[in-house]
């Protein structure tokens, strides 16, 4: 129950004028932020350091940094062939597909452990460089 002196709760909506409020509030305001959003099939980035001493001397150093492979096909460049290319993919059976189907045995549900080795969401991710066809990363779950 309210008393004769007290003002109402604030509602949203239209700002009302009101003569016997005791105090004043400020408005703020906020900004939105951009959403940060996953990005596959990155460039790799390449950072050079260049030392005081190096740049007399030697050339300077090179750092290239690969990008981060997951579940999906990634370009980069190979690191046995030197070739700029798009990875191929296979799933393979890994020690997570091999524990969800110990733990599906535990508890006796012995038609259905083995399950885990047929799904992909179990298995691990073999990424492979289609010229060589040599194995460039494994992705675990």
């Amino acid at each position: 129950m309210m008393d004769k002196g007290q003002s109402p709760p604030p509602y949203p909506g239209p700002p009302m004028v009101q003569t016997n409020n005791p105090y004043q509030t400020q408005q703020v305001s906020y900004q939105t932020q951009p959403a940060p959003g996953v990005v596959y099939n990155q460039q790799p980035v390449i950072l050079s350091t260049i030392t005081q001493e190096s740049q007399s001397t030697a050339p300077a150093q090179v750092v290239v940094i690969q990008p981060q492979l997951t579940e999906v096909s990634g370009e980069m460049k190979c690191l046995h062939c030197q070739q700029q290319i798009v990875t191929e993919t296979k799933y393979i059976i890994g020690m997570s597909a091999w524990f969800c189907c110990f733990i599906i045995g535990m508890f006796l549900l012995w038609p259905f452990c083995f399950i885990p080795l047929c799904l992909k969401a179990c298995k691990d991710v073999e990424h492979r460089c289609p010229n060589c066809k040599k194995v460039i990363h494994i992705y675990r779950r």
